[in-house]
C-alpha cells in the first residue's frame, strides 16, 4: 500500500474523497469521541445549535435526540455536505458550506456551538475564536470534544484508506492551554477535562487499548460571558 501526505491546504479535498466511506470504516478515535458524547451528554435541550465541522452529520442524530430546537452544521468540504444533506429530511436540520480557516459569521446567533474533530485541521486557533465569538449568544455555550493533542504529538493523525493508498492529513497538536487562552480571549470561560483510555473507554471501544492509561480525548466546555452592565462593581 502508498502513503500520501496532504498539506494543510489540502484538508477539504482529502475529506471530499473520504466522504464515501467516512461512516462505513471503523475507527477508533473517532468511536473513542462518540463514547464521550455517549458518557457526558450536551445538554442542549431546548437550544439552538451550530455544530463547527459538521462533516456527515454523524452528531445530529445526538443533537436532535437530545431535544434541540434547531440544528445547523457548516462544513468547508462539498462531499461530506452531499453525504449530510442527503441524510436527513428534517425542517429543525439545515447545513452551511464555510470554509472554517476563515472567520465565519452566521445569520444569527445559536445557544451551543459544538466541535467534535475539528481543531487538529486548524492552523489559527484565533480564527476559530473569533467564529465561535460571533456565533454564540452573551450566555451561550461551546462543547469541543477532539483528539487529545498529546495522541496528535505522538503520530495518531487523522488518515484514511482511498483504494490503495493510505492518506494521512496534516495535523496541528495545539497545546491545551494555547485553545484555553484563546477561547478565554474570546470571551469564554472554559473548563477542561482529559478523557483517558481506561477500562470502561476500552470495553467500549476495543481498538483504543494500545492507548491504555494515555489521554485520548479532549473536552472542553465554555460559556460566552455576559457583559457586565455599566455601573456594576461585580
Amino acid at each position: 500500500m502508498g502513503e500520501r501526505q496532504l498539506g494543510i491546504g489540502d484538508t477539504l479535498k482529502g475529506y471530499d474523497r473520504w466522504a464515501s466511506s467516512y461512516d462505513h470504516e471503523p475507527n477508533p478515535l473517532i468511536a473513542a469521541t462518540s463514547w464521550v458524547l455517549h458518557s457526558a451528554p450536551l445538554g442542549c435541550a431546548d437550544a439552538d445549535v451550530v455544530e463547527l465541522g459538521c462533516g456527515t452529520g454523524r452528531n445530529v442524530v445526538r443533537v436532535i435526540g437530545e431535544g434541540a430546537r434547531s440544528y445547523v452544521g457548516v462544513d468547508g468540504s462539498p462531499g461530506m455536505l452531499s453525504v449530510a444533506t442527503h441524510r436527513f429530511c428534517d425542517p429543525r436540520i439545515a447545513f452551511v458550506q464555510a470554509d472554517l480557516l476563515a472567520p465565519w459569521t452566521p445569520s444569527r446567533p445559536f445557544d451551543f456551538a459544538l466541535l467534535v474533530l475539528v481543531l487538529e485541521h486548524l492552523p489559527s486557533l484565533e480564527v476559530l475564536a473569533e467564529t465561535l465569538a460571533r456565533s454564540v449568544r452573551a450566555g451561550g455555550r461551546v462543547r469541543i470534544v477532539d483528539l487529545h493533542p498529546e495522541r496528535i504529538a505522538a503520530g495518531a493523525l487523522a488518515h484514511f484508506r482511498d483504494g490503495t493508498t493510505e492518506v494521512r492529513f496534516a495535523s496541528v497538536a495545539h497545546p491545551v492551554p494555547a485553545i484555553c487562552d484563546a477561547l478565554e480571549a474570546a470571551g469564554f470561560d472554559v473548563v477542561r477535562r482529559d478523557w483517558l483510555a481506561g477500562d470502561p473507554m476500552i470495553a467500549a471501544v476495543p481498538g483504543i487499548a494500545k492507548h491504555r492509561g494515555l489521554k485520548v480525548v479532549l473536552d472542553l466546555k465554555a460559556t460566552r460571558r455576559r457583559r457586565m452592565a455599566r455601573g456594576s462593581t461585580g
